[in-house]
């Protein structure tokens, strides 16, 4: 750390931070451009202080997902990243080398197959939070590495796991925007659990018309 009594600016950025102005109506200099932005995520933050929200509802979803799941009794591990074999998805691993072993080994397109390991080891319920890489094409939405949730629990079915799921979005809602009900894209959304099911077949008949039953 370095304790600074004064400083001198001895010569200004060559490049400054982009200054938004508006004339005429028409907007100049704006940070807009998606591609600028996620590469220079650092300037993003400075230039559109809002992008700190998303950061900070990022990090109270994770912490409430794990406090909820504790709540529960259920323990949060971390498995193997670098797999002798790929498993758990389909899609194309990332390969690397291990120098000492003299193999290749692969970085996990999916935490699945070890979760299920713990479980058949005789753990009731056990969850990870962390980093799945798929060597795939990519966008904004579509990141070669990305952060995946998931969470195993011994005895139970899908019915079970909707009724959890959501109680776990109910929960998030909460404590992230203190209210259940959201508008999203202009449109307003619900998550007080119970939500509405229906069954695949029943949402094409309902928003297409069309019985794919036949009957």
């Amino acid at each position: 750390s370095v304790h600074c009594k004064r400083f001198t600016v001895l010569s200004k950025s060559i490049r400054p931070l982009p200054v938004v102005k508006e004339k005429d109506g028409k907007t100049f200099d704006a940070f807009t451009d998606p591609e600028i932005r996620y590469r220079q995520r650092y300037l993003d933050l400075i230039v559109n202080p809002q992008v700190k929200e998303v950061f900070a509802k990022r990090a109270k979803i994770i912490s409430t997902m794990r406090e909820f799941f504790n709540s529960k009794g259920y323990i949060e591990v971390e498995t193997p990243i670098l797999q002798p074999i790929p498993g758990g998805a389909s899609a194309r691993p990332f390969i690397t080398h291990h120098n000492s072993l003299d193999i290749d080994l692969y970085l996990r397109i999916a935490t699945e197959p070890y979760l299920k390991k713990l479980i058949v080891g005789g753990f009731n319920g056990v969850y990870e939070l962390g980093k799945n890489f798929r060597n795939e094409g990519m966008d904004r939405t579509h990141n070669p590495e990305f952060t995946c949730m998931e969470i195993y629990v011994a005895y139970k079915d899908y019915r079970w796991m909707m009724e959890f799921t959501e109680q776990l979005l109910e929960r998030i809602s909460m404590e992230v925007n203190g209210t259940t009900e959201l508008e999203i894209d202009g449109r307003k959304i619900s998550f007080k659990a119970p939500f509405r099911r229906l069954t695949m077949t029943d949402a094409i008949r309902e928003k297409t018309g069309y019985d794919i039953t036949g009957q």
